[in-house]
Formats: structure tokens, C-alpha cells, sequence
């Protein structure tokens, strides 16, 4: 489980900014997973709101690239090749300064606080405490190409650290090179899924599992079922600029007359097999599979979370979503953030981390609303650059009385759009000029 995630210099993330799973309430309706060695408790779902353009997903875009640093640094990057961070640019300073990353985390019931300083040529520190007997010890520290190793690490650890180079992780060395110990912490950063809605989504090319067809059937979408199904590659494509592709080349066909049509159609296509969702239809067999690009955009989103959240919550992994709302109903986010808050569909403490505008999940009016300790909210300062901060700042609410969503969209705690009317105010004037 994630407990806390800091960040520096990172996008439009200039001082440090840290989000928080640890839970300042009690909750006994929800989730919530132990600590080890400690009273504190891990909340399953964090919700991060803001407006457009405040630094909400670049806080998830941060995990993800510290992801990325861990899994691939060591066997993938080049080793003239510089590191691909992305500095706060609006100022001079934070282009040259470092860009920093620190996780406490627990990981097969220990804990433990790993990060790493870097720019853009070489990891500038590197260090992994745990906690084993609820008192901090060192496993690793680096600074530069020099590493010092704590007592309780054993293995090959010297002549890992000789093959590290200076733009890659030792940590990321150590799992490549099949260190027991670091290698199942590595582990822990490549068990977490990232997704964002914004886009299109493939069409599915594997059997969906039987959870993830209770998870369609549930959202009460039509799909009844799935079923592999042979289509020429126009037919699986035809979605609207495929229909009005075929129908210009059909009346260019016309034209031409029928002897072209029919020769054409003398060479049988190419068939090929695949997995299409089965809707609810009045047909003989009570169900009619539909190629992907018919399905609605809601569809796919929901089919793509679905995936990604069995996943979760049968592993008890991390899923962070950028974006969640967009294409679906309220309600039907909230059921998605629900099945993380429950207990009975997160039994192995899944974590959900997302970005969204959805605040039907602040208010009293869904079954799975957030608490006042899962709601994180983002500003942009007049540098530009994104404060993150909890709703917790505001004092203790009333659960289930103050009228939090209300509150949000008031601005009382900040994180909405400010509207310039006199920005409008010159538009009207510069169209009543044009008009006269």
C-alpha cells in the first residue's frame, strides 16, 4: 500500500508537494488497511479535484515517471542518454535544479521510504530506509556513484553498485540483476497500473475474466456477454469516418458499373477473429455482438476501468486514473470508486488514486462519496506552479451533514476556476463594434 508521495520539480510541480493515504479519521465502513508496527491506518481511494489546468494529473504523471525511473532506467536507458524529466520551466532556476521523488510505502507487511534525487545527466542521491522493528534503518544511501549499505543488506550489493551508471537507479540495477531483496521491492512499483481517459481506447484482444463481465453486466450498460467474432477488416472498423469512407467508394463503384463491383468482390477478404461485447438485443439467440468502434465512448471507458480494477483489487495493487468521470455517469463513478471503499470487493487493501471533476462524489446524494481525508485539492499560484493540499486544512466537517460539494463549487477551500468577466465584457464590446 501507498502511504505517502512526494514530489519536486516536476512539471508544473515547483517546492515539494506531497499526497496522503493515511487516514486521519476512522473509518470503520471502509477499506481501510493496518500499518504495520503502527496505530495509523491506509485509506483505499484518494480523489484529487482542482480546476482545468492546475496540476492535478501532473501529480499522477509524477508517480508515473518515478515509475518509469524504477522499471527502466538500469536496462533501458542509454547510457550516454540524458534523463527525460520534465523541470519546472517558468523559472531559471528549477531548469537547472533537481528533480526529486520520495515513496513511503509498505510492501509484503514492511515499510519502507525509497526516493531519489536526479537532473538531467545523472541520479544525484538514492536512498531506501525500512522499518523493521518500528525504528528506521538504512538499507541503501547514494549519493553520486558512491553507495553505502546498511547491515541488514546482504546479497551481491558491491558488484551491483559497480555496474551502475550514473543515469540510472541502483535499485533498478539491483532488481535486473536479481538481487532477492531489492528486486521484490522493485516489484512493488511495477504491480501499479496508470490510465487516463482522455483518447481513444483499442478495441479488447483477449477473453475478458469472469469478474470483469460481472463488473460490465453490473454498470447496466446492454452487454450481456462477449464472444469472439470473425469480421473482414472494414467490417471491425466501420465506425463513422469508415462509413463515409465506404460509402463514396460503393457510389464511386456505381459509377464505374457493375462488372467492376463484381470483380471486386471476387477476391473473399480476409476474415479475422475477435472478442466484440454481446448486447441485450430482440433477436433469436436474445443477444447481437457489435464491432468496437459502434460501441459508445461510456462503453469503452467502462470496459477499460473494469480491466484495470479487477486487476486491482484481486492483486491488491495500486491503480492510479487521470481523468475518471469523463464518459460515464455519475453514478457509475462513484460504484467504481466504490468498489475500492468496500470491503467485501477489496478484501486484499487495492488502492484507487485519481484525478477527476466529478464532485458528485463530495456530496451526500451517492452511495460511495468520498471522506474529508480522501479529498486532495489542487491551486495554481501566481508562479504557476500547483499547490497541493487536503480538504483536512479546512477544519472537521459534519459527515454526512455539511454540504461539502456544495462548499467546493462556492470556492470556499479553492481549487475552482476564476472567470475574468471583463474578458467578456471586451468581447461583447468588440462584437457590438463589428456589428455596427
Amino acid at each position: 500500500m501507498l502511504l505517502r508521495f512526494r514530489a519536486t520539480n516536476f512539471a508544473s510541480i515547483k517546492d515539494e508537494q506531497e499526497l496522503s493515504l493515511i487516514a486521519i479519521d476512522d473509518h470503520p465502513d471502509l477499506a481501510t488497511s493496518a500499518i504495520p508496527l503502527s496505530r495509523e491506518r491506509a485509506l483505499p481511494v484518494a480523489g484529487i479535484f482542482g480546476p482545468n489546468a492546475s496540476g492535478k494529473s501532473n501529480v499522477v504523471k509524477a508517480m508515473d515517471f518515478a515509475q518509469s525511473v524504477v522499471v527502466e532506467s538500469h536496462q533501458y536507458w542509454l547510457p550516454e542518454e540524458p534523463i527525460p524529466r520534465w523541470p519546472f520551466r517558468l523559472d531559471m532556476d528549477s531548469r537547472l535544479a533537481p528533480s526529486a521523488f520520495v515513496f513511503d510505502f509498505v510492501h509484503d507487511e514492511v515499510r519502507y521510504e525509497y526516493g531519489f534525487h536526479l537532473d538531467d545527466t545523472a541520479i544525484q542521491e538514492e536512498w531506501l530506509y525500512y522499518w523493521p522493528k518500528g525504528k528506521r534503518s538504512t538499507l541503501f544511501e547514494r549519493s553520486g556513484m558512491t553507495t553505502d549499505f546498511g547491515p541488514s543488506l546482504t546479497g551481491q550489493k558491491a558488484t551491483i553498485a559497480e555496474l551502475v551508471r550514473e543515469n540510472s537507479l541502483f535499485l533498478s540495477a539491483a532488481a535486473a540483476n536479481n538481487h532477492p531483496r531489492l528486486r521484490s521491492v522493485a516489484a512493488w512499483f511495477s504491480s501499479w497500473k496508470r490510465a487516463s481517459i482522455n483518447g481513444l481506447f483499442p478495441a479488447p484482444n483477449r477473453p475478458l475474466d469472469d469478474q470483469t463481465m460481472a463488473v460490465l453486466r453490473y454498470a447496466d450498460i446492454g452487454v450481456i456477454g462477449a464472444a469472439m467474432v470473425e469480421r473482414s477488416p472494414e467490417e471491425a472498423n466501420l465506425g463513422l469516418g469508415g462509413f463515409r469512407r465506404h460509402r463514396r467508394r460503393a457510389a464511386i463503384g456505381a459509377e464505374a458499373g457493375a462488372t467492376d463491383i463484381t470483380a471486386a468482390e471476387e477476391g473473399a477478404p480476409r476474415r479475422f477473429a475477435r472478442l466484440e461485447l454481446v448486447h441485450q438485443a430482440a433477436t433469436d439467440s436474445g443477444g447481437e455482438p457489435l464491432p468496437w468502434p459502434w460501441e459508445s465512448s461510456g462503453t469503452q471507458t467502462w470496459l477499460r476501468l473494469s480491466r484495470l480494477a479487477t486487476s486491482s483489487l484481486r492483486n491488491g495493487s495500486l491503480l492510479a486514473i487521470d481523468d475518471l468521470g469523463s464518459d460515464l455517469h455519475p453514478l457509475l463513478t462513484a460504484q467504481l470508486v466504490g468498489l475500492f471503499q468496500d470491503r467485501q470487493t477489496n478484501p486484499a487493501g487495492a488502492q484507487l488514486i485519481f484525478t477527476g471533476h466529478d464532485v458528485n462524489l463530495l456530496g451526500r446524494h451517492v452511495e460511495y462519496r468520498l471522506r474529508r481525508d480522501q479529498v486532495w485539492l489542487t491551486n495554481k499560484e501566481p508562479s504557476g506552479a500547483t499547490k497541493l493540499y487536503p480538504l483536512t486544512e479546512y477544519g472537521r466537517v459534519r459527515d454526512g451533514l455539511d454540504d461539502v460539494e456544495g462548499r467546493y463549487l462556492q470556492g470556499r477551500y479553492g481549487a475552482v476556476p476564476f472567470f475574468d468577466r471583463s474578458l467578456l465584457d471586451e468581447l461583447t464590446a468588440d462584437a457590438n463594434e463589428h456589428g455596427a
